[in-house]
C-alpha cells in the first residue's frame, strides 16, 4: 500500500477550533470551575454550578437584558465537570481493578454479542481466527472489559453516597457530594433524559468511543509504516498520543461527524470494528508522527447549540493514557502488529 503524503506540522487542532467557530460553537474549558470545586466543596450546592459555572462566554439576549445560556448548554457544563471530577476515581479504579495474570497480562473477558464466539485467552483459535475477527475480538472484549470497570467505579461511587445518607449527620465526602450532584443533574436535565442516559450508561458510551479510537491509532501504525516490528509500531503509537488527543476537546457533534467522514466510525456504529484500509483520519507528519488529518473535518451544530467542553476525559490527568496503554499493551500481547499485516 502507498504511503499517505506526509504533513509539515500538526496544525489539526487549530483547524478544528477554527471549524468549531464557523459553526458558531465556543469551547468552555471547565479546568477551572473543578479548581474551584476542590477549593470550595459547597459550590457543588449552588445554583452558579447549575447555570454553567458564572464563568462561560454569555451572549447577551436579544432584549439587552440578562446573560442567556441555552439550559441544553448549561446542563452539558454541569454534567462534563461532574464527570471530569469523578473520572479521577475512576482511572484509579480502572488501574487498580484490571484483571491480571500470574504473568502481568490482562485478561479479557468473553464478549458476550460476539457474533464470533472466540474466547480472547484460547490464543490458539485467535491466532487461526481472519485478522478482521482477531480484532473485531480484541475490540469487543475490551469494551467488555471496560463496561465491567466502570459498573464497579459507579456501585462503589453510590454505595459512598448511601453511606453517608445513612449517617444522617450531614457528613459527606467530596466525592459522594459530586455524585449526588451529578445524579440530579442528570435525572432532571431534558437533554439527559431525552437521550435516556444516566452515570452509568454515559461513561460506558465514552469509554467505548475512547478505546475505540486508540484500537484506530494502532491499527493505523502499520498502515502508514508497513513493515517494521512490534517495537517500532509500539513507540510510534505511544509517541503519537498528543497528536490525537485534539479529538477529545471537540463537540460531540463534531466528533461524530469527523470520525464518519474519516472512516474511523463504522456504518453500524459499533466499536467493534477494525479501522479500514482507505481511512483518511491518520497521516504521518514530517517527524514521522502519526497525527489527525485536517481534510475529513466536517463543520456542524445541533440547532441553537453555542457552547461545548469538549470530552471529560480530557480534563482527568491521565485517563485517556490509561485507554491507550490498554490498548497497546494488548496489541503487543497478542502479537496484533504482526497480524494486521498478514492483509
Amino acid at each position: 500500500m502507498s504511503q499517505p503524503p506526509q504533513s509539515r506540522s500538526n496544525d489539526f487542532a487549530q483547524t478544528f477550533n477554527a471549524a468549531h467557530g464557523e459553526g458558531g460553537l465556543t469551547r468552555v474549558s471547565v479546568a477551572h470551575i473543578l479548581q474551584r470545586i476542590q477549593s470550595d466543596p459547597a459550590y457543588l450546592f449552588g445554583q452558579e454550578l447549575k447555570q454553567g459555572a458564572g464563568q462561560c462566554p454569555f451572549h447577551k439576549g436579544e432584549d439587552g437584558g440578562a446573560p442567556a445560556l441555552p439550559q441544553d448548554d448549561a446542563d452539558k457544563i454541569l454534567v462534563n465537570t461532574l464527570l471530569a471530577f469523578l473520572f479521577n476515581r475512576l482511572r484509579d479504579h480502572i488501574a487498580l481493578k484490571m484483571p491480571l495474570n500470574e504473568s502481568g497480562q490482562l485478561m479479557l473477558p468473553i464478549p458476550p454479542r460476539s457474533p464470533h464466539g472466540l474466547d480472547p485467552a484460547d490464543r490458539d483459535a485467535m491466532a487461526a481466527a481472519a485478522p478482521d475477527v482477531f480484532c473485531s475480538v480484541l475490540r469487543d472484549a475490551t469494551c467488555h472489559l471496560l463496561d465491567g470497570l466502570i459498573s464497579g467505579w459507579v456501585v462503589e461511587l453510590l454505595k459512598e453516597e448511601e453511606h453517608y445518607r445513612s449517617l444522617g449527620s450531614g457528613e459527606i465526602s467530596l466525592d459522594a457530594a459530586a455524585t449526588f450532584v451529578l445524579r440530579t443533574a442528570l435525572e432532571e436535565s431534558p437533554l439527559y433524559q431525552r437521550a435516556g442516559y444516566d452515570m452509568l450508561s454515559i461513561t460506558k458510551t465514552g469509554s467505548h468511543t475512547a478505546i475505540h479510537i486508540c484500537w484506530a491509532l494502532v491499527e493505523a501504525a502499520p498502515l502508514l509504516v508497513p513493515g517494521r516490528d512490534a517495537a517500532f509500531y509500539d513507540d510510534l503509537v505511544r509517541r503519537s498520543l498528543k497528536q490525537i488527543l485534539p479529538l477529545s476537546m471537540a463537540s460531540l457533534g463534531m466528533l461524530v461527524h469527523y470520525m464518519e467522514e474519516s472512516g474511523i466510525e463504522p456504518h453500524d456504529g459499533l466499536a467493534v470494528h477494525r479501522l479500514p484500509a482507505n481511512q483518511t483520519a491518520f497521516v504521518l507528519d514530517d517527524a514521522g508522527l502519526i497525527r489527525l488529518n485536517g481534510a475529513p473535518i466536517v463543520t456542524f451544530a445541533k440547532p441553537g447549540e453555542r457552547y461545548y467542553t469538549g470530552c471529560p476525559a480530557f480534563y482527568t490527568t491521565g485517563l485517556i493514557k490509561l485507554y491507550l496503554d490498554i490498548a497497546a499493551g494488548l496489541a503487543l500481547d497478542y502479537h496484533a502488529y504482526d497480524r494486521l499485516q498478514e492483509a
